[in-house]
């Protein structure tokens, strides 16, 4: 594929993945507004989000394995027009049914769409091309997801909820045109099918996990409810994973996770999307309802962080290139950690310059950390790339889940407590969210030291190729005389018991005929 085609590749897979992503988070600024125009709940409300990441988390692996078997282009075409048309059906829904219906179409669109994305960066491509098509991936989704609550805000005050939708339509069907002309149709595992029983005990699997996160942060962990959720999840996983022992062709093999840099990447993802998605929700929701800060206002703090990552993260991959992924990924998890560390110092009287140090060390950490979704790539043959993708989005979007609810139990513990000890509610809520952050500081730290045992280092120098040229024919030696022959019994015969005679090029027959041969060598 010419240089010109792989530029509008990379133009469909950057405004793909910013817009399927951005979707995850660009929603957060909406809710005290979709509370008053429904007229409803809190909790009714937060199916808006929850909806799209549930279907866009328990179909992502096995849209990946339909983009392996399927092909990019025909699986990035149906997913990305689903999403698109889902997006006009959400921008004008009147009914919170409905656009909770509408969300769900949307991140099954993108569960298809976000796999193909990264296929098409990957397979059949060059070294240089996978690390400026990952580059673009990875930098497009991280400054989406980090600028999702600022340019939400900004839309809500300045259009109207109904767009954060609708601005979706345009930019979704020029990706689509543009990616039936330059995206590859040719299928990536052609003699393999689709082993829809793994798909359907994953997706439950996945489904169940999600929810049941969802569930117990609102109904309690002990509730019937959630433990029947989490029961549902054991006997998905178990299923699957007899499935897969049996499956002619398995969608997961075992090795995905045998290799070392892939499952320490993984585990090193989901640990830092946990402190991200949890900076991300619970400083926003602190500078609301704590500060009383406008969306827009809470929402244009992070933008900041979105530029520091957009400008730094081409600084991860060279430091990657230049001295082995382990340095740049490992010192990201820890700068990471320090910047929830400052932001776990917030109080009611906290400024934005006091919040300075916090977002400056998030946003170079999490830029430093930007390579792994590329190691992991690496580790897979070609034709496993699109499961390879779908389960590290599927790792980031069970990161999410895990940092909003997994650390909303502690703020909600501690902030439970602090109310009940008549503490005034802001200062609950303060209390509760530092408690929070700190966790999450702490859980990135211990992925800082799992990239440091798992990734590798730097690759160790390859030695010098010598080239020896031959010649084309060695001239031949005329006969003098008749030639004898083997088994005249003229040489005696060393049997070859050990094979050690043709690893060290010696014939099975010892000593060789004498050089005045007829026979011409000849440079095979």
């Amino acid at each position: 594929m010419g240089r010109d085609r792989y530029g509008w590749t990379l133009t469909v897979v950057a405004v793909s993945a910013f817009m399927v992503t951005l979707d995850n988070t660009v929603t957060n600024a909406a809710v005290d507004t979709w509370t008053r125009y429904f007229g409803t709940s809190l909790s009714a409300i937060s199916w808006v989000a929850t909806s799209y990441i549930l279907i866009f988390s328990c179909l992502m692996i096995a849209g990946g394995r339909l983009v392996d078997v399927y092909g990019t282009r025909l699986v990035f075409t149906i997913g990305m027009s689903t999403f698109t048309l889902a997006s006009l059906g959400a921008g004008l829904s009147h009914e919170l049914p409905q656009l909770i219906a509408f969300r769900v179409l949307q991140g099954s669109g993108a569960a298809l769409a976000l796999p193909a994305t990264l296929v098409a960066v990957t397979v059949g491509r060059t070294d240089k091309q996978k690390s400026l098509g990952n580059l673009v991936y990875i930098l497009t989704a991280s400054v989406a997801s980090a600028a999702g609550p600022g340019l939400g805000g900004v839309i809500i005050q300045s259009f109207g909820w109904q767009w954060l939708f609708l601005i979706n339509v345009g930019p979704g069907l020029l990706a689509v045109a543009l990616g039936l002309r330059v995206l590859d149709g040719q299928r990536q595992d052609s003699n393999e099918g689709v082993d829809l029983p793994a798909v359907l005990t994953s997706a439950t699997m996945l489904f169940a996990i999600t929810y049941g996160v969802h569930a117990g942060s609102h109904m309690g962990w002990t509730s019937p409810s959630a433990l029947a959720v989490f029961a549902l999840a054991l006997m998905s996983l178990i299923s699957f994973i007899v499935v897969e022992k049996w499956a002619p062709n398995p969608m997961i093999t075992t090795e995905f996770f045998r290799n070392k840099a892939f499952s320490g990447g993984l585990a090193g993802q989901i640990l830092w999307g946990v402190g991200f998605a949890g900076v991300l929700f619970y400083s926003n929701d602190f500078m609301q309802y704590v500060l009383s800060w406008s969306p827009a206002k809470a929402g244009s703090v992070f933008i900041l962080p979105a530029v520091i990552i957009g400008a730094l993260t081409p600084v991860g991959f060279y430091l990657s290139d230049r001295f082995g992924p382990k340095v740049p990924c490992t010192a990201g998890m820890a700068i990471m950690a320090f910047g929830l560390t400052a932001f776990s110092r917030l109080t009611i009287s906290t400024t934005f310059v006091d919040m300075l140090p916090g977002i400056i060390l998030v946003g170079v950490g999490s830029a430093l950390v930007m390579p792994l979704g590329m190691v992991m790539l690496k580790t897979v043959a070609e034709e496993r790339a699109g499961v390879a993708g779908g389960l590290l989005n599927v790792g980031r979007e069970i990161s999410a889940a895990l940092g909003i609810v997994g650390l909303g139990a502690v703020l909600h513990a501690l902030q439970k407590e602090g109310n009940a000890k008549g503490l005034d509610p802001k200062i609950a809520l303060q209390q509760g969210s530092s408690a929070a952050l700190l966790v999450g500081g702490m859980l990135v730290m211990v992925g800082a030291v799992i990239c440091a045992f798992t990734l590798p280092g730097r690759a160790a120098p390859q030695p010098e190729k010598t080239t020896v040229t031959l010649p084309d024919r060695v001239p031949a030696y005329e006969s003098t005389g008749p030639i004898p022959s083997l088994s005249s019994g003229a040489f005696p015969i060393i049997p070859d018991w050990w094979g050690s005679n043709q690893r060290a090029g010696i014939p099975s027959a010892w000593p060789p005929p004498p050089p005045h041969s007829p026979y011409e060598m000849t440079r095979s």
